[in-house]
């Protein structure tokens, strides 16, 4: 059971109270800066080079709207499936793309996940997590920080 499911099954009022001043809180985590460049890739045709501090790890690549990561996301899976003649890459692709957001960015303020392609994750000792150009997804709230442009190794 959830925390915020432990704190709805008491009856207690203060628990509410708690409640809602913690919700409160956890929306004041997520940047709202980084909310309005990844609603700006959504609406737009462009794609921005973003490093991510999280967890202490830097996340660098180029930021993407949910639709390209979702598009890419299906080709990708559905690409091992292409040695079978039996239509299974399409259908993998098909369910893949079903869980593209069907939020339309007009009408929504609060992203809550960013997407980056071509990412490259670096420990905090500078040694590679993934040196690969990869598809990345991660929550905004668990972003520590972010600088515009892509990290280069030296």
């Amino acid at each position: 059971m959830s925390e915020v499911e432990q704190a709805l099954n008491t009856s207690s009022d203060v628990k509410y109270d708690e409640l809602i001043a913690h919700l409160k809180d956890q929306g004041k985590q997520i940047d709202w800066l980084l909310q309005f460049l990844v609603k700006f890739v959504v609406t737009t045709p462009v794609e921005i080079g973003i490093t991510l501090s999280v967890g202490g790890n830097l996340v660098s690549g180029q930021l993407i709207s949910h639709d390209a990561y979702f598009k890419q996301l299906a080709e990708d899976m559905a690409a091992p499936f292409g040695q079978f003649k039996d239509g299974t890459d399409a259908s993998v692709k098909e369910i893949i793309l079903s869980f593209t957001p069907g939020e339309s960015a007009d009408t929504t303020t609060a992203f809550h996940f960013i997407h980056l392609k071509d990412c490259k994750t670096y420990s905090s000792d500078q040694s590679p997590i993934c040196e690969e150009g990869v598809l990345w997804r991660g929550k905004i709230a668990s972003v520590d920080g972010f600088n515009l442009g892509l990290l280069q190794r030296k």
